[in-house]
């Protein structure tokens, strides 16, 4: 429920939200205009070892202060008439100042800074405005996984500084670098920073904090899903080379593809939409870190954005969505015998355009793991476009390629994009060679698809219990 202000409380508050609203936009096109130009000549702005202006840093700050526009203006609305509207605001605005101080950030000290701050104003978001009780107890449990991962974070940090005796982050990667053998203290340090990224990405088992957060107003949760959770992505593609380093990407692999495996399983078993999308989120998640272990950091960021804007609009939409349903109470759909080649022949050639539009998946590497992907993606849309009950076989026939071939063509363009953007940070595209690692986590794929596809997951009770265990929020942030 909204609480109600007085009517020069509501005029102040919508002075202030208006002003608020026309500079984040103003910061958004300027931030757009010069990426847009750093497309056609690639450009670094630096204060040595403090702040740094490159492709990422534009690109991550258009994204921001987008994302922040589009929700400050809906919240204009939604919240109107709303105390605390004011408040409200201002954190957002600060979540989106911390974020940018974060992506620009060459300094040790900056980072944190940016890290802390992003959580601290999403934990205020997330329980400071609706639902007391549960609010209060969901900001707090937010708070506390917020501060172990700064924790984290500062402590990978602290121990590559005295290694490489130095604080700013570049430095530090090439100090590193320059060295003929890693040492033990820089694995510890690497994974501590990896691990600070699987708590702000809410990847399994870390996820409960975002399963948690359901007291946060819509905007906010649309702000959480579009923007915070995507600070792991951007941690592990600014420190990409000590990555490779070390030769850690098999953490990234491993961990990332077993928590978008969970988290695709755990939605399944939810009943209401907002759960839905919070374990959809840390499926996209756990996929976006895999990308990263695969060593395809630009892919990471694409579908960092991409991901963004569906889960933003979902959020901002799901008032009109909220429904509570039986997970097991679907209707059982009638295959025809043609259906099947068709679904087969329209996956692998999904997967020819798209290695053929992007250039991943053409040589026997870990781009293969990407195509793979898309084909089994292709396949699962062309299922759900073919159990159409309103449509003849011939207009299915005729909407495939017409939905699937413009999807992929938009795709690889913004991948080609973003890929040409971040063509100048070290590491942000290296395919690795065919490992263990990534035909364990593929085999898992398959043998996943193929339990979604056949729905053999409802057989096993046992199942069900231990996903809807792990994807369940604290009790104290249950809304009664």
């Amino acid at each position: 429920m909204k609480s109600t202000a007085p009517e020069s409380l509501t005029e102040k508050n919508r002075s202030f939200s208006d002003a608020f609203i026309k500079v984040i936009w103003t910061l958004f096109l300027v931030f757009l205009v010069i990426t847009a130009i750093t497309l056609f000549r690639p450009v670094e702005w630096r204060i040595e070892g403090i702040i740094v202006f490159d492709q990422l840093s534009l690109l991550m700050s258009t994204v921001l202060t987008l994302f922040c526009g589009i929700v400050l203006s809906y919240s204009s609305r939604y919240l109107a008439g709303h105390a605390k509207l004011s408040r409200f605001f201002i954190n957002c605005v600060l979540f989106t100042m911390a974020g940018f101080l974060m992506v620009t950030a060459d300094h040790i000290l900056l980072f944190t800074a940016g890290w802390l701050g992003m959580g601290l104003c999403m934990a205020e978001l997330i329980g400071g405005y609706t639902h007391v009780l549960e609010g209060a107890a969901s900001r707090k449990n937010a708070r506390k996984y917020f501060l172990l991962s700064t924790s984290l974070l500062a402590g990978g940090f602290g121990l590559l500084a005295v290694q490489a005796n130095t604080w700013s982050i570049s430095a530090i990667i090439n100090a590193i670098g320059d060295e003929s053998t890693s040492h033990l203290t820089v694995y510890i340090a690497v994974l501590l920073l990896i691990v600070a990224a699987f708590i702000q990405s809410a990847l399994f088992p870390f996820q409960r904090w975002l399963m948690s957060s359901m007291t946060a107003p819509t905007p906010a949760s649309a702000l959480m899903h579009a923007g915070f959770v995507n600070a792991g992505a951007i941690l592990l593609t600014r420190t990409a080379p000590l990555l490779f380093i070390t030769d850690l990407l098999w953490v990234l692999v491993l961990a990332g593809g077993i928590g978008a495996l969970v988290g695709k399983f755990s939605k399944f078993v939810q009943a209401n939409i907002k759960q839905k999308l919070a374990c959809s989120t840390t499926a996209q998640m756990g996929f976006m870190l895999l990308q990263c272990g695969l060593g395809f950091f630009s892919a990471a960021i694409t579908h960092l954005i991409l991901h963004g804007f569906y889960k933003a609009y979902l959020f901002l939409s799901s008032g009109s969505s909220v429904s509570q349903e039986t997970p097991y109470a679907t209707e059982e759909q009638h295959w025809s015998g043609w259906q099947l080649p068709v679904t087969i022949v329209s996956g692998l050639a999904g997967g020819v355009l798209f290695a053929y539009t992007t250039g991943k998946g053409l040589q026997l590497n870990s781009g293969l793991f990407l195509t793979l992907v898309i084909v089994l993606t292709v396949i699962h849309g062309t299922q759900d476009l073919l159990k159409q009950t309103g449509l003849s076989a011939g207009a299915k026939l005729l909407m495939l390629p017409i939905v699937i071939v413009p999807a992929l063509l938009g795709y690889a363009l913004i991948f080609n994009g973003i890929s040409s953007l971040l063509s100048g940070m070290p590491m942000a595209e290296i395919p690795l060679p065919i490992a263990s690692d990534q035909v364990i986590i593929g085999i898992l794929y398959l043998a996943t698809f193929i339990t979604i596809e056949l729905k053999l997951y409802r057989k096993s009770r046992r199942l069900y219990v231990h996903l809807l265990n792990i994807s369940q929020p604290k009790s104290n942030t249950i809304l009664q």
